[in-house]
């Protein structure tokens, strides 16, 4: 049990009367000791065997609700890949938020690990999400109003899916996919795909999602304009964040903003920043971009901006209303 002040019980009591939404929204776990130790890792897994690992940022505090990251590898990688590449639990990107790495699942016995939504995959990912995110509130103190997920490559594309399912679009506040690789399966003959112009499923449950995406101009893994790739239809990607647009009722025409130091890396900006595309350069390529060297550039590819720095900021902007 938690205790509140006489002065917060007024202001909740204040703000439940005048129909406003609430600042935060606290988990069950609120008040109760973790598990796990505050600036360490610990490894869980579900009632149905899949497995994920929880952060705990160093300055958690069980009586404070704490927002929430959810990041995803890319195919054929693991978590201890996604730690290593996205940063999010080094203090130079993150000091504040609860980050949980998912583990993809590799089908027929093989290392392949795919996320739901990709050729050849069949497993129940938006699931494993939910059952994820049940698990973590009942044990932290998670503010629900600031949940979010991010991911690389096919882990991008997932989130993605997640953005457009009905019930967890509503449930997480923002999304920052990297090099996404946004496959639409239902398209299964190359003659049928047109990146510029095929329509990409989406059922989300809201029209103001807030959605950042980050993508290079050499990446010759995910083209940028698009592809027909492992017998699905790949979106051009600009057509991709103009549908998101279009979909949270933004003007169609963005407002372009030059990244300094980079080649030709441009930030499309709809609504204000709603929605962002970030064409990382001509010289990026299928990478999570970094100022420094990590496992996608090699110390070869640097980036002109940390993409974690970026979707930081992002995610701390947005909450649900």
């Amino acid at each position: 049990m938690f205790s509140l002040s006489f002065t917060s019980f007024a202001l909740i009591s204040l703000t439940s009367s005048l129909g406003l939404s609430q600042p935060f929204a606290r988990a069950a776990g609120c008040g109760k000791s973790p598990s796990i130790t505050p600036g360490d890792f610990k490894n869980f897994t579900t009632s149905e065997g899949r497995e994920y690992r929880v952060w705990l940022p160093a300055n958690y505090d069980s009586k404070k609700a704490t927002p929430l990251i959810l990041s995803y590898h890319g195919a054929n990688r693991d978590i201890s890949h996604q730690v290593d590449l996205d940063q999010l639990t080094q203090p130079l990107f993150n000091k504040d938020h609860i980050v949980v790495y998912l583990q993809g699942l590799a089908s027929d016995g093989s290392t392949h690990t795919k996320w739901e939504g990709a050729p050849e995959c069949n497993s129940n990912d938006i699931k494993f999400t939910s059952d994820v995110l049940d698990a973590v509130a009942a044990e932290l103190c998670i503010d629900e109003k600031r949940i979010y997920a991010t991911g690389k490559s096919q882990g991008g594309g997932f989130v993605g899916r997640l953005a457009c399912d009905s019930g967890l679009s509503s449930r997480i506040a923002a999304f920052a996919p990297v090099s996404g690789a946004y496959y639409i399966k239902e398209i299964d003959k190359e003659s049928d795909c047109q990146p510029e112009t095929v329509k990409v499923p989406c059922s989300a449950s809201r029209t103001n999602i807030p959605l950042m995406a980050f993508h290079g101009g050499a990446d010759h893994t995910i083209e940028y304009h698009g592809a027909f790739r492992s017998n699905a239809c790949l979106p051009d990607v600009s057509s991709w964040a103009l549908q998101w647009a279009v979909r949270d009722g933004l003007n169609k025409i963005p407002t372009n903003s030059t990244i300094p130091k980079s080649d030709n890396g441009v930030a499309m900006i709809y609504g204000d920043g709603l929605v962002t595309l970030v064409y990382d350069g001509d010289d990026i390529g299928h990478d999570w971009p970094s100022t420094t060297k990590n496992e996608d550039n090699d110390g070869e590819r640097l980036a002109a901006f940390n993409a974690s720095s970026r979707i930081m900021d992002f995610f701390r902007s947005h909450r649900l209303p």
